[in-house]
């Protein structure tokens, strides 16, 4: 009894995270996202938010997601009526704990384990059985490995023939026949109780097959059964027998309640996932606003190539596409962007990033096309407003921040650097980002970075070495920022000047 909608063959337990949760989605906006997903709905806000940043490591597992999610763009209903099966589950998971820890405190506790145990097992059977009946009735439309795996594994499971057993044990709450054999011992004392079945439907024992244990039963042994006057102290045997043989047959189940718990925490995290995204790509198309299936790389692949790609936070909170940048890049493992102030640096880079983050986690990406590879880690080191708080202490926030993923990095790992190093002299923070950068180009450790740093910027530049890119914020003669990146040498201004005459205009 597996789910298995997000990974082939495994679950989101156990699996890596990113390094820094909290500086991808602060630096990515990515809260932004997680918003847009939920659309106000709590449990589809933390699952998406849990498994958004535990990133996939192949091209194989990104391919499964996608067929997934498409599927359910295709089949919308089918979506809706899984996510239902999913929230009554979760309600009914809920409710069960809550009820199994309030009988703790009761002197009536075995009599409520066994109500509230035998309610769920029973709910929780009939919600497995409608799943299958409803992936069987669209098993000739949906196309992903993940959905007709998931079809199949129910398909063979005796789905009915268990929820018949859990009907059976209606009779603690509803009546019934309970039928057992005993041997007597000294005394007559009964010893060697067994229970040999319960029917609390007398109808289903017509409908069962010839040759059963329970029809031999019923054939040989019940016909000469002698009916014993109840009293008392014998109605309190039975009373005690009938308890006794329900937390029996309850510890029996224990093994399956277990797994059924498990499936269904799984399915509802994945149902939850794929609502989200559902939601996401809905609220995208209503504000016209193109998304692609991305293409993933293999981890150490070097190419990045897309076309159109802008910053999904903007246009989001916009409700517009933003200017898109197109590039690609052959065998490149440093990126330094330089340019104007206030020409879309920033954005670019954190553009790239966002889509790096949704493709490795299966979603469509805010582009035209878009293909990059896999990274085993990605890791953002932006300058942020409350950094300017810290005055002399920013340079050692800087560092720190640094050092710590730096340790937690492996090659084929992703840095984005935003203006690391800024709060520092040129001369200082050219220096301290020198070595770092090429540390990262030794190890394989690809790199994007934003800088103002000039001196940097123009000592790898002159030095020509493989697998490094320079892109220029465009500025046109008259100072208007297209805010798009293009190849070019690092140039010495920041075209700081623009913005102060801007301003004196405005005055």
């Amino acid at each position: 009894m597996e789910s298995f909608l997000l990974y082939r063959d495994s679950y989101a337990d156990g699996k890596k995270s990113y390094f820094s949760q909290r500086d991808i989605i602060k630096d990515l906006n990515l809260d932004i996202l997680f918003r847009t997903m939920a659309r106000g709905d709590e449990l589809i806000a933390d699952k998406v938010r849990k498994i958004i940043m535990l990133p996939l490591q192949t091209p194989d597992e990104i391919l499964y997601r996608q067929e997934i999610l498409q599927d359910f763009l295709d089949h919308t209903s089918l979506l809706n009526e899984m996510y239902d099966y999913a929230t009554r589950q979760q309600k009914a998971l809920r409710i069960y704990k809550e009820e199994m820890q309030k009988n703790r405190t009761r002197s009536t506790k075995k009599t409520g384990e066994i109500i509230e145990t035998i309610k769920y097992l029973t709910q929780g059977q009939e919600e497995l059985i409608r799943l299958r009946t409803l992936l069987g009735h669209n098993a000739d439309i949906v196309r992903s490995e993940g959905l007709k795996a998931l079809y199949a594994r129910l398909e063979a499971l005796p789905l009915k023939d268990i929820l018949d057993r859990l009907h059976d044990m209606d009779f603690y709450t509803t009546g019934g026949e309970l039928h057992y054999t005993f041997q007597f011992g000294g005394g007559l004392k009964l010893e060697n109780a067994v229970f040999n079945y319960c029917e609390t439907d007398p109808n289903r024992r017509k409908k069962s097959k010839q040759g059963t244990f329970q029809n031999l039963y019923l054939k040989y042994v019940k016909k000469n059964t002698l009916f014993i006057d109840n009293d008392e102290v014998l109605q309190k045997d039975i009373n005690y027998l009938t308890e006794f043989t329900a937390l029996q047959m309850i510890k029996v189940f224990r093994p399956y309640i277990s797994k059924m718990m498990s499936f269904f925490d799984h399915f509802i995290e994945e149902i939850a996932f794929y609502m989200g995204a559902v939601k996401f790509i809905r609220r995208m198309r209503e504000l016209n606003v193109s998304l692609t299936t991305p293409t993933p790389l293999p981890v150490g692949s070097t190419d990045i190539s897309f076309e159109d790609l802008y910053e999904l936070s903007m246009a989001i909170y916009a409700q517009k596409k933003p200017v898109g940048n197109t590039l690609t890049l052959h065998d490149n493992t440093l990126t330094l962007v330089t340019g104007a102030n206030q020409g879309g640096k920033s954005t670019f880079l954190r553009s790239y990033g966002i889509a790096q983050v949704m493709m490795q986690c299966g979603l469509p990406v805010p582009a035209w096309k878009f293909s990059a590879p896999i990274y085993r880690q990605i890791f953002t080191h932006f300058t942020r407003r409350e950094d300017e708080q810290l005055n002399s202490g920013r340079l050692r926030e800087e560092l720190q921040r640094m050092s710590s993923m730096i340790n937690a990095a492996t090659p084929n790992s992703l840095f984005l650097l935003n203006e690391s190093f800024a709060s520092t002299t040129e001369k200082e923070g050219s220096k301290i980002a020198d070595g770092i950068l090429r540390a990262f180009y030794e190890k394989k450790i690809t790199t994007m970075m934003v800088t103002h740093l000039y001196q940097l910027a123009k000592k790898l530049y002159d030095e020509k070495l493989d697998g490094t890119t320079f892109l220029v914020a465009e500025r046109k003669d008259d100072g208007e920022r297209t805010f798009r990146m293009l190849p070019g040498e690092p140039s010495h201004t920041s075209y700081g000047t623009d913005l102060f005459k801007m301003l004196v205009e405005d005055i």
